[in-house]
C-alpha cells in the first residue's frame, strides 16, 4: 500500500524538503518544553483557534459568554493566590502561539489571554478601544488588549494611549 507510486503524497505524509526541517525544529522545541509549558501552549493554541472560529460564526458577546463558561468550568480555589509567574507564562504562550495561528488578530489574542489568565485566578481586564485618524469613517482603527493591575499584558503598542476605550471594567 505505501509503496504505490504517489501513495504517500496523497495521504498527507509527504512533505516538501523545505517544510520538513521547520516542522522538525518546531516539534523539537515543543518536546524540549517542560510538561506544564507544553500543556499551556496546547491550551493557548486550541483556545486561540476556537476563538478565531467562534468570532467568524458568532457575535463577540456570544464568544465572551462561551469563554466565561470555559473559565468557570475550571475548579479554582478563589482563596488561593495565582502562581507568581502566571502572567509571564500566559504572555509567553499567547505570543508564541499567535505567531503560528493565521488570523490571530489583537482581539483573538486578547480574548485568549483574558480567558487563560482568569482561569488561573489572575485579575485582569479585557480592553477594546478605537481611534479616528482624519475625518473619514474609513480611518477608524480598533484595538484590543489585556491589562493586569493597569499594566498591559497583551496588545501593547506605543500609541495605545491614543485609543479611546470602549469597554468598562469588569464587575466582580
Amino acid at each position: 500500500m505505501w509503496d504505490a507510486p504517489g501513495a504517500h503524497k496523497d495521504c498527507g505524509l509527504y512533505f516538501a524538503s523545505g517544510v520538513t526541517r521547520p516542522m522538525i525544529t518546531l516539534y523539537s522545541r515543543f518536546a524540549s518544553l517542560g510538561r506544564r509549558d507544553r500543556r499551556l501552549v496546547l491550551e493557548a493554541a486550541s483556545l486561540m483557534v476556537l476563538v478565531c472560529i467562534g468570532l467568524r460564526l458568532f457575535r463577540l458577546r456570544t464568544v465572551q459568554r462561551l469563554l466565561d463558561r470555559y473559565v468557570e468550568s475550571y475548579p479554582t480555589q478563589t482563596h488561593h493566590p495565582p502562581e507568581p509567574n502566571a502572567i509571564d507564562r500566559v504572555h509567553w504562550a499567547v505570543t508564541t502561539v499567535a505567531g503560528r495561528v493565521p488570523k490571530a488578530t489583537c482581539l483573538v489574542q486578547a480574548l485568549t489571554a483574558d480567558a487563560l489568565l482568569r482561569r488561573r485566578n489572575v485579575a485582569c481586564e479585557l480592553r477594546m478601544g478605537i481611534r479616528i485618524r482624519g475625518n473619514s469613517a474609513a480611518n477608524i482603527e480598533a484595538h484590543a488588549w489585556v491589562e493586569c493591575n493597569g499594566v498591559v499584558i497583551i496588545g501593547g503598542m506605543d500609541s495605545l494611549s491614543t485609543f479611546e476605550p470602549l469597554t468598562a471594567p469588569r464587575t466582580p
